[in-house]
């Protein structure tokens, strides 16, 4: 709860003793709770913002300002009616306040501070694939974050979703949706602050800074990383998100266009239209090095000019996002390093030879698929069970195949030396993203698991910091080496293929 909700609550609590000890406690004790009461009241309203989960502690502060201030004295059996639903919507709003909190971004602990900017690059050699109308060029929104110079320990902290009005209720309108929810029950985003300052100057360096891109999941986009970014900023790093247009919930263009979700990937074609995605994606993630590029030799003037060490990007992404970074590191010589969080793996054949680091981020539904195809190679699946997954025998039989291929290149890549393959316990599949942080609720709908938000953020953080200082930055990690008492939650499978 924010500092003037809990004073508020604080004071309703008082003006209710007041009114039940009213016979023992002196009227001017009662008359400043009661002024106190309607003055936080007040306060809270016009410095913090209303939102909805306080509305009953609204409710409840008026009535017991107006019982308490009442000339003509209440009657004892309607005073503790009203006492009693005081007490019911006070509780409500504490809980509602804690469920579903204003959250903040965790503070990054780097030594900078963080800035950020947004780009709008437009690929003028390439058509627009998800939509029909000719002429179409694919764009793409970036959003970086870098090493501010300016000190954003003091400075006014930058929301998490954009301050304008009309453009935050279009976020929450195609939030709302992905999530099932109306969208007044997001309305309280607006408060959620993370931590960067807007177009701050870039940090003064003698060498260029290390760079990574991101790329987010099917279905939902940049700003469910934001914390991920601002962490790697804090340390030196200079971060590249992209929106891949027409495959986020929602994507907003400098001009006022907004852009939704047309991307197919129907469950009948699954790994055929996968792998089409796959290939824009991986053309917008060659796309945006072209462009880092232009930045760094100043051919599109910023303030990055000379400041990219284009000898060291990285690559990161969440789900489908990840399958695009592995497959960018594989194909692109320009990327020298990736991670994979929790994304499933479309394209697998001749992928063995790859030469470069990578560390694959899994949820524990890893280590329980594993089990479960191990299950399956020794007895095929009843029709019960297809049924209940929702497949025919030929679709199962198809994953089965990929999920197998897929690990067989997990194994062979770490026993090579170039990969490594860590899952995280009790983590679900959105605990690689910033939706963790947003409530305790999450964990209720299945897209996260059983472990803490703040925890998993912290660990997912520390582990991406860690594998980029050594590939990016040659700084041998030994928290990569193996299992620490540090992060207990962190295992490290012999073998990521059942059965070996």
């Amino acid at each position: 709860m924010r500092v003037l909700e809990m004073l508020l609550i604080t004071s309703s609590v008082l003006v209710l003793m007041v009114l039940l000890f009213r016979n023992t406690i002196n009227r001017m004790t009662g008359a400043i709770a009661g002024v106190a009461c309607g003055s936080l009241l007040a306060a809270q309203l016009l410095f913090e913002g209303y939102r909805w989960q306080m509305i009953p502690a609204y409710i409840a502060a008026l009535l017991l300002t107006f019982v308490l201030f009442r000339r003509k004295k209440v009657g004892k059996p309607l005073r503790y009616r009203i006492l009693a639903l005081s007490v019911v919507l006070l509780g409500v709003s504490v809980a509602l306040s804690v469920l579903l909190p204003v959250f903040h971004l965790p503070k990054p602990s780097g030594e900078f501070s963080v800035g950020t900017e947004t780009f709008h690059f437009i690929d003028a050699d390439r058509e627009e694939t998800f939509t029909e109308q000719q002429g179409d060029k694919r764009e793409l929104v970036v959003q970086v974050w870098y090493p501010a110079a300016e000190s954003g320990r003091s400075a006014e902290k930058n929301s998490v979703f954009p301050k304008d009005r009309g453009l935050f209720h279009a976020y929450m309108q195609a939030y709302s949706g992905y999530l099932g929810l109306p969208a007044p029950a997001l309305d309280y985003w607006k408060y959620s602050k993370a931590n960067t300052s807007i177009h701050a100057d870039l940090h003064p360096a003698d060498n260029p800074y290390p760079v990574v891109l991101l790329s987010h999941g099917m279905g939902v986009g940049r700003i469910l990383h934001t914390s991920q970014a601002e962490h790697l900023a804090s340390h030196g790093y200079i971060v590249f998100a992209v929106d891949h247009t027409y495959s986020t919930v929602m994507t907003a263009f400098p001009d006022g266009r907004m852009t939704g979700f047309l991307t197919e990937q129907s469950q009948e074609r699954l790994f055929e239209d996968s792998r089409a995605i796959l290939d824009v994606w991986n053309k917008d993630a060659a796309f945006i090095v072209d462009q880092l590029e232009k930045l760094h030799s100043g051919a599109v003037a910023s303030k990055f000019e000379g400041m990219l060490d284009m000898d060291n990007i990285g690559m990161l992404g969440h789900s489908f996002g990840g399958a695009a970074a592995f497959e960018a590191v594989y194909s692109n010589p320009r990327i020298k390093a990736g991670v994979n969080m929790d994304g499933t793996l479309f394209i697998t054949k001749n992928r063995d030879d790859m030469k470069k680091p990578f560390m694959f981020m899994e949820s524990e539904d890893f280590k329980n698929v594993n089990e479960q195809q191990a299950k399956y190679r020794k007895t095929p699946a009843t029709d019960a069970e297809l049924k209940e997954l929702r497949l025919t025998r030929e679709q199962f039989d198809t994953i089965l195949a990929n999920r197998e291929a897929e690990l067989k290149l997990m194994d062979r890549l770490s026993q090579q030396g170039y990969g490594r393959t860590i899952y995280i316990e009790g983590a679900g599949h959105y605990n690689f993203t910033d939706l963790q942080l947003y409530s305790p609720l999450i964990g209720l709908t299945g897209m996260t698991g059983s472990l803490n938000g703040v925890r998993g953020a912290e660990i997912v953080n520390r582990y991406l910091l860690e594998f980029f200082n050594q590939h990016l930055r040659g700084i041998e990690s030994k928290l990569l080496a193996g299992p620490t008492e540090e992060y207990p939650e962190v295992k490290y499978p012999s073998s990521v293929f059942p059965g070996e």
